[in-house]
């Protein structure tokens, strides 16, 4: 198992994501990750080092496709802060990390 800085495991996605202002997500070892690429049924996000800076309310927060909250569920899956499911299509942790997930059709 390769373990990361802060102990865990380096080549799992990260449990959590929180938006930190536009286009920056923050994991819970405060690792960013910035959105690469975006749509309505789909986000490429990268691990990419930059300066967190003050995180903004999201209410404070322009409108956006993206949730302001990804929580990583069972399986290959995250559930975000609208209850909607995001499949892990990619994942990638190679000195970077990136994901890209799928949103998943609703029921």
């Amino acid at each position: 198992m390769a373990e990361g800085e802060e102990g865990g495991d380096a080549r799992a996605p990260p449990v959590r994501l929180w938006v930190r202002r536009v286009g920056v997500y923050c994991d819970e070892h405060r690792k960013t990750w910035l959105v690469a690429e975006a749509g309505t049924l789909r986000a490429r996000i990268r691990r990419v080092r930059v300066p967190l800076g003050e995180a903004l309310c999201p209410s404070r927060l322009p409108p956006s496709q993206l949730p302001h909250m990804w929580q990583l569920s069972e399986g290959e899956q995250y559930r975000d802060s609208n209850s909607r499911i995001w499949e892990i299509e990619h994942h990638l942790m190679v000195r970077l990390g990136e994901l890209l997930l799928r949103l998943m059709p609703s029921d």
